[in-house]
């Protein structure tokens, strides 16, 4: 037995190094798109966006973490999966895509296999030279060139070959660091609420508790605004916005020119000095 025991240790550590008792390999994550995918851009208000198309088995996780994005961030971009998180097969996803990502040029190291091409897509009172200089620094010529166009006349609808984005995504750390707050939550439920209510419009005094400690909530009260919807107040003075939910009625006893009353985290939000100040109202109803 003596004899037995260290001859099967002896075997029992040879098999380590030939595959019996490692571990099991990761699991290889597969690149979401490869490079027979094409990749659709537009710019609003100078940032680039791209259109994901959705291909089957791939989740709102998946392409957050593909993008380096949040979820936070996907859902600030695409509201609408807030209430429905379904990804159909062949839709696309509206993805902010920094200009790190954007391949313009093909250099020594580039590989058509490792990449996608990305294409602009022209819009409505575009011109060659806008799309070239203002959104991607970009000659003229080397677009005329990489679409065989034959001069600078294009149309709405167009798709221009402009760049190349690598198969294996976006690296978080090319994105700067965003931390979502309360109002930026409150902010995408307005604009998702927006689609079905009709936007009201005023501006006048805005009344809150400036001696009160309570922190924390951002709520509102009004006169017109549907009560249980968001609404965005604006302080010309430096131009910040909250958003807050509306609770309730604006009491009687208030001045007519009271146009909404705050809480104090969302007055101190605004910057706001005084128990009152003028605001610019936005609700819905």
């Amino acid at each position: 037995m003596r004899r037995v025991l260290p001859l099967f240790i002896a075997l029992f550590l040879a098999s380590l190094g030939t595959g019996f008792g490692q571990s099991m390999p990761k699991e290889q994550t597969s690149p979401l798109l490869t490079h027979k995918d094409s990749l659709f851009l537009t710019v609003s208000e100078g940032k680039k966006f791209l259109q994901h198309p959705v291909k089957p088995k791939q989740t709102l996780f998946s392409l957050a973490r593909y993008y380096g994005l949040s979820l936070e961030e996907l859902y600030e971009h695409n509201t609408h999966f807030r209430t429905d998180p379904t990804l159909y097969t062949g839709t696309r996803v509206k993805i902010p895509v920094p200009n790190r990502a954007i391949k313009r040029y093909k250099n020594s190291q580039f590989k058509a296999s490792k990449n996608v091409p990305v294409y602009y897509v022209v819009q409505p009172g575009d011109n060659l030279y806008q799309i070239c200089k203002r959104n991607f620094d970009m000659p003229v010529d080397s677009i005329l060139k990489r679409n065989k166009l034959k001069n600078n006349n294009i149309r709405p609808g167009q798709l221009l070959l402009v760049a190349w984005m690598g198969v294996d995504g976006i690296p978080a750390d090319w994105r700067p660091v965003r931390v979502f707050t309360k109002n930026d939550a409150l902010k995408s439920r307005y604009d998702e609420e927006k689609k079905r209510h009709k936007e009201g419009i005023s501006q006048g005094v805005c009344f809150w508790q400036k001696d009160s400690k309570e922190k924390g909530d951002l709520y509102a009260m009004h006169r017109e605004a549907d009560i249980g919807t968001i609404m965005a107040v604006t302080n010309p003075m430096g131009g910040r916005t909250v958003y807050a939910k509306v609770i309730g009625r604006i009491p009687s006893g208030y001045e007519s020119n009271i146009e909404v009353i705050l809480s104090p985290e969302a007055a101190r939000t605004l910057g706001a000095r005084d128990p009152r100040f003028f605001v610019k109202v936005k609700f819905l109803k």
